[in-house]
């Protein structure tokens, strides 16, 4: 995940993209979940994170924070390693998070 995005600044139009982005990251992560026909906490045993992360996740609050994160959620709902990695990269800008 070489790729780097300029971090937005804190004003009030970004953090209105914030919650678009959360809201969409958790809806994305949700519709993943419920199509592999996995409940919250298989789907954690199966990604090696916490059911509260993965809970947090799904409504937005949390986002992977390694790369072996994202490759286990990924491999968790058999997305695409590369959909999945850019997922997390746009919702990471849209956080301010490096």
């Amino acid at each position: 995940m070489g790729t780097h995005f300029m971090l937005l600044q804190p004003t009030p139009e970004n953090q209105y993209f914030q919650g678009l982005w959360s809201r969409f990251f958790g809806q994305f992560m949700q519709s993943g979940r419920e199509k592999a026909g996995l409940s919250v906490d298989q789907a954690a045993v199966l990604a090696g994170i916490d059911p509260g992360q993965w809970s947090a996740m799904e409504v937005g609050n949390w986002l992977p924070e390694t790369r072996l994160q994202v490759r286990s959620i990924a491999a968790a709902l058999d997305i695409d390693w590369e959909t999945m990695a850019g997922v997390v990269l746009l919702c990471r800008q849209a956080w301010g998070i490096e």
